[in-house]
């Protein structure tokens, strides 16, 4: 999946999830970010709700990547005002990469 699409594709599935009630504390998606582990455990939490299928395996490990390097250099609350539902950290983080238009972001 091609740039930006990877990145809309997955923050219109989360919205979906927020949309029908999701919700994360903000603190456990920031510990599975920091695993590398936010999207498997999400899947696992929500199940087809976030439907996967479409992206390769180095495409989640690439979003994976991508999610790890901004929680290592970005302050969510000061940059995003994300303060609670960690679900919203990762639309920010879609929002993100969309805005920074980079087709250089993996």
């Amino acid at each position: 999946m091609k740039y930006p699409v990877k990145y809309t594709f997955l923050g219109f599935l989360l919205n979906s999830i927020i949309d029908n009630g999701g919700f994360v504390e903000l603190e456990i998606v920031q510990s599975k970010i920091n695993d590398k582990k936010v999207l498997s455990f999400l899947k696992e939490r929500f199940g087809d709700d976030l439907d996967l299928s479409l992206y390769t395996k180095n495409e989640i490990i690439d979003l994976e990547e991508y999610f790890y390097d901004m929680y290592s250099l970005v302050d969510s609350k000061r940059k995003f005002g994300i303060e609670k539902n960690g679900i919203c950290l990762l639309v920010a983080y879609c929002l993100n990469a969309l805005q920074n238009n980079n087709e250089n972001i993996k």
